[in-house]
């Protein structure tokens, strides 16, 4: 539980800053940073689980010393209770999303279009290749 709450903890302040940093550095509208946000969270979920899946696969053939060095610091459970369902899970904002597409419903209706689907698709696709990419690094 404390490995997801400091991962989460980490996760909403780098969402956080990146609002924030978006909206001070272009002129994009502040959703663009929640769909980067959810974006950059689905890559790093894939290759966090890709990653650490793979690390549980490796340990049924002979333990290789970086392997063995991360047993003995950390279960696979902490890593992924820290950086999926804390770091990802703050970082990728389901409910700031559902908000600002509850906004761009009553505003601006072709950008709401624009940020469900980039969001939707964006994110399989990004959560896909970060599987792969998790997998090969494994």
């Amino acid at each position: 539980m404390l490995m997801v709450m400091l991962g989460g903890g980490l996760g909403a302040a780098a969402r956080f800053l990146a609002q924030e940093a978006g909206q001070h550095w272009t002129k994009l509208p502040g959703w663009t940073a929640i769909l980067a946000a959810n974006i950059l969270g689905s890559l790093l979920m894939g290759i966090g689980y890709g990653w650490l899946h793979g690390l549980v696969v490796l340990e049924s053939h002979e333990a290789l010393d970086a392997i063995q060095r991360y047993r003995d610091s950390q279960s696979i459970h902490e890593g992924m209770a820290l950086l999926l369902a804390g770091f990802c899970g703050g970082l990728t904002t389901f409910s700031t999303f559902s908000l600002d597409n509850l906004f761009l419903a009553y505003r601006k209706r072709g950008q709401l279009v624009c940020n469900i689907l980039g969001c939707l698709l964006l994110g399989i696709i990004a959560a896909w290749t970060g599987l792969f990419i998790g997998g090969q690094l494994a």
